[in-house]
């Protein structure tokens, strides 16, 4: 047996209790000592102290806080269930097809569960929240959870049920006023959203999944959030990561005072944890005119607007404003177009106060009053103009339509990715627009194209190209054509509204 067999056969020996291994009359080269492993010592932190009396007793003060707020706001808060008949709500319209919650990124939380895929159905039940406002029994919720209703419920927290009645509704801002009769609940405060800063602490109440007078808790995420909805939608939300829910639609955001802040009204999907409220500097004044007149008056001067990008600023022109609201177009007869505004002004003052974008004017204007002047002040290629409209009252609120043409008419292609046509009276009433109408209309978007990223869609209409009129599609090809720097300025009619687009050359 060699030196190597042995060791072999040693290495495998049992080690039971009777085994015994003899090595005394061998002698044995187990080769060079092994190097002995380093020891690493693991890093172990000392353990951090108890919290202090003072610290417990801070976290206490601060969730008695949070008890207290809830305790005081929830007589005031109610759930509002709602009954629908005939044909189907503009609810399950918005979400045909399926689960009412699944669909556009952001989307409505009104616990309407009965869709059936389209078809009408006989009677369709829903659950939202709101917040009693006033002694009187008047009661501030979302728009969504109450329109079309045929029957209304209202249920406080001691469990008891009364018919309420929907006093006025207003579509662009998703605030209804209920009023319900015989009641005495203490009205909650309102507070000023404007006041509240980004961080602080806020508690939203209501009945998500039909679960009760929920309270949870979160902070204010962010102000002035906007561009969610479609055209015809004024947007300036709260946004907050208290969790809200399908049901809670209506319900109230509060601070610390226990004031409501904010009316919360949309969410960014289920289990997101991003939600969004009416803020009360909006709603306010809207519910005080749905009380008093059932509908709402705003003040308007009839411009289309847009936030001006780098990209547009570059296609604008020399010494253009990288900051401002770009006009996209100004309606017949209002107070704008009398006043001498005109498709590609960029405003950037309105009552002498600089402006980042269309919100700042749109957030002016609404806060006026209906026959008051403002000032404006203008970029026009170049020269700074001033003109001052008096409002008017807006008319009836319309939403924009987005249908599209059919299929691709004609195969002028331009290397953009653009399928066009000469605009026709029969294609003009097909899309949509006034049959007087001039211009290029979009029948296909290639995808992956210029077009495409620049959002152009089909069934768009340009009308001007680079800031000149466009007449028919041989017009915009033989200048799509062309390459330009910064790309070409594109102004675009969708529907009944109109905006600029830049899309990139080659």
């Amino acid at each position: 047996m060699t030196k190597r067999n042995l060791v072999g056969g040693v290495a495998l020996v049992s080690l039971g209790a009777a085994a015994v291994v003899a090595t005394s009359h061998v002698q044995i080269h187990w080769g060079a000592p092994a190097q002995a492993a380093p020891v690493v010592q693991a890093e172990v932190k000392p353990a951090l102290p108890p919290p202090s009396k003072e610290q417990i007793s801070d976290a206490r003060m601060l969730s008695r806080t949070f008890a207290q707020v809830a305790s005081q706001l929830s007589p005031s808060v109610v759930r509002i269930s709602v009954t629908k008949g005939g044909e189907k709500s503009t609810m399950n319209r918005m979400h045909r097809g399926g689960n009412p919650f699944e669909g556009t990124p952001f989307e409505r939380f009104f616990g309407d569960n009965d869709d059936n895929g389209g078809a009408p159905a006989p009677k369709q039940k829903g659950l939202g929240s709101g917040v009693v406002i006033d002694k009187k029994g008047y009661i501030l919720t979302n728009n969504h959870v109450v329109e079309d209703a045929d029957d209304v419920k209202v249920t406080f927290v001691d469990g008891k049920t009364v018919p309420g009645k929907v006093v006025g509704t207003d579509p662009n801002t998703d605030i209804a006023v209920v009023k319900v009769d015989g009641v005495g609940v203490q009205p909650a405060k309102i507070g000023e959203s404007d006041k509240l800063q980004v961080g602080e602490w806020v508690i939203a109440i209501g009945n998500p999944f039909g679960l009760d007078h929920t309270v949870t808790v979160g902070v204010l995420s962010a102000k002035n959030r906007s561009g969610f909805q479609g055209g015809g939608h004024y947007e300036d939300f709260l946004q907050t990561d208290a969790s809200i829910n399908p049901g809670n639609s209506g319900g109230p955001l509060v601070n610390l005072d226990g004031e409501v802040i904010g009316i919360n009204t949309m969410i960014a999907g289920l289990g997101t944890g991003i939600g969004f409220a009416v803020p009360s500097s909006i709603f306010k004044n809207v519910a005080d005119q749905l009380i008093h007149t059932g509908k709402v008056h705003r003040p308007f001067i009839g411009i289309r607007m847009q936030d001006v990008t780098p990209e547009m600023a570059r296609g604008l022109g020399k010494n253009a404003p990288e900051k401002g609201a770009l006009v996209a177009s100004v309606d017949s007869g209002t107070p704008a177009e009398k006043a001498g505004a005109k498709p590609g002004d960029v405003i950037t003052q309105i009552n002498g106060k600089a402006i980042e974008g269309s919100k700042d004017v749109q957030r002016a204007i609404y806060a006026g009053h209906i026959g008051q002047k403002v000032d404006l002040t203008l970029w026009r290629d170049g020269q700074t103009v001033h003109i001052t409209p008096t409002t008017a009252e807006m008319p009836g609120d319309k939403m924009a339509s987005r249908e599209g043409a059919g299929g691709e008419h004609g195969n002028a292609k331009a290397k953009l990715g653009l399928g066009l046509q000469s605009m026709t009276p029969g294609l003009a009433e097909r899309i949509g627009v006034d049959p007087k109408t001039k211009g290029a209309v979009i029948t296909a978007v290639r995808d992956g194209s210029p077009a495409q990223e620049a959002g152009l869609q089909q069934g768009d209409v340009i009308v001007e190209v680079d800031r000149k009129p466009v007449a028919s599609a041989d017009d915009a090809v033989k200048t799509l054509s062309n390459d330009r720097a910064g790309g070409h300025l594109l102004r675009v009619r969708r529907g009944d509204a109109a905006l600029f687009v830049v899309v990139p050359t080659a």
